[in-house]
């Protein structure tokens, strides 16, 4: 049986690449658009010098020399997703500003906040589970410990790997869902077995007697994740019948009938 802790994480890419303007130019045609997939080497931008837009009235000859002079192509560094496009065609843009940013395709991670107790139970290359908003689960790797505690919410900082190739938009929320220990009992039960007083005091469980009567029987549980629970005391017999649906709200010693 395992024990698990399930925290919040959100996306993030931890390799961003800016493209700046390589001169004092104008965007000439723009070949991208923001959430775009692109490759190393793709031509993103077509830039002309300021020179050449002052003499753009100057008809030149397909056949000249200066057909292509003051005309340069910005291209892509690395594989990636384009985040922003930040100057569109006929833009005066200074040499050195941004006109559109890249986030490395592969540098996705997701970034875990572990209060401090959890903290012995956190290791490096650990594997988890992601779970995302839309129901769907991604194995994860968790990568990195940080060098950096919330002085807030005293909590450390993971980074965890998602095993996918599928595209994760940055700033997304999720559950990370970890196994923190594994133990060996004799006692397992489903979750739905069990039930307990509004104070979460006393527990117990509906045990059936004969084929038709169903008797309360108070019980000491252990430790308990989202499917299961371990019974610590009494200790029940392996033909012994309990109730996992319509206990609820039953008195001590209740009437029951059983549906195939």
């Amino acid at each position: 049986m395992n024990e698990e802790i399930s925290l919040q994480a959100h996306s993030f890419y931890l390799v961003t690449n800016n493209i700046n303007a390589p001169i004092n130019c104008f965007i000439k045609k723009v070949f991208i658009n923001p959430g775009d997939k692109v490759t190393e080497g793709q031509i993103l931008f077509e830039v002309e010098s300021k020179e050449r837009h002052a003499t753009e009235e100057i008809k030149i000859d397909n056949n000249s020399t200066l057909k292509e002079y003051g005309i340069i192509s910005t291209k892509s560094s690395n594989n990636g997703i384009v985040s922003s496009v930040t100057h569109q065609a006929g833009d005066f843009v200074p040499e050195g500003m941004q006109i559109c940013q890249i986030n490395a395709i592969n540098s996705l991670v997701f970034k875990l906040q572990v209060p401090y107790e959890y903290n012995d139970f956190i290791k490096t290359g650990q594997n988890c589970r992601i779970k995302m908003a839309n129901g769907k689960i991604y194995s994860g790797i968790i990568n990195k410990e940080l060098a950096q505690m919330s002085f807030s919410g005293q909590t450390i900082q993971y980074l965890v790997k998602p095993v996918t190739n599928e595209f994760i938009p940055e700033n997304l929320l999720a559950i990370i869902e970890i196994t923190i220990r594994n133990i060996k009992s004799n006692q397992i039960l489903p979750l739905e077995c069990l039930l307990s007083d509004e104070m979460m005091q006393n527990f117990w469980i509906m045990k059936l007697i004969n084929d038709s009567v169903a008797v309360k029987v108070k019980v000491k549980p252990g430790l308990k994740n989202k499917k299961e629970v371990e019974i610590i005391d009494p200790i029940f017999n392996s033909s012994d019948l309990i109730l996992s649906s319509g206990n609820y709200g039953l008195n001590d010693t209740a009437l029951v009938r059983i549906q195939n």
